[in-house]
């Protein structure tokens, strides 16, 4: 894990390793009590909570096992 320090309105770039033209944005749009705003370009991404994308993959997981 790569961990940042960024100030309101500046930004990371993420993009896969040779392909520059497939960034991906991440930038600090607001700090306020106990949050962090943040606002992500890049076209063709799909853009998930964690938490959500986590559960949604482990239930896919669940009904292919269990088709069967």
């Amino acid at each position: 894990m790569l961990k940042l320090t960024r100030k309101i309105q500046q930004a990371i770039v993420v993009h896969p390793r040779g392909i520059p033209e497939e960034a991906l944005t991440l930038r600090v749009v607001d700090i306020v009590p106990n949050a962090v705003c943040l606002g992500i370009a890049g076209d063709g991404y799909e853009i998930h909570r964690a938490e959500k994308f986590n559960t949604d993959i482990r239930n896919k997981s669940n009904d292919r096992t269990t088709k069967k």
